[in-house]
């Protein structure tokens, strides 16, 4: 399926709440909505997609939504090649916070070859 700026989409479960459409940590109420999926259990996400590297896919740095992939725990797959963050070395993470994301390759662990 095609999004309105043509770019094709994949329904995948949601990594966030592992599907169920509730929020996984229970901080408003547990029977709160996703705030990811807003409580369908299903993201949207472009395809050709990666494994987020500054949360390891799991959508949550802490109990805290993923800045990079906005709890999807998957980002677009670089377009051409691409080499291992020389600051980061592929973690995704800002050496100094590591709640924070590499302001090098924003938190996807890789950067374009050059």
């Amino acid at each position: 399926m095609k999004n309105e700026t043509g770019v094709t989409m994949a329904p995948l479960p949601c990594i966030f709440c592992g599907g169920k459409g509730k929020d996984p940590f229970g901080i408003m109420s547990r029977l709160s909505d996703c705030p990811v999926c807003l409580g369908k259990g299903v993201v949207q996400v472009p395809v050709p997609y990666v494994a987020c590297a500054h949360c390891q896919g799991s959508g949550a740095i802490k109990r805290l939504t993923c800045t990079v992939c906005r709890g999807k725990g998957r980002v677009p797959a670089a377009v051409g090649p691409t080499i291992v963050c020389p600051d980061c070395q592929g973690t995704g993470d800002d050496s100094s916070a590591p709640a924070m994301d590499c302001l090098t390759c924003r938190g996807r662990g890789r950067v374009a070859a050059q």
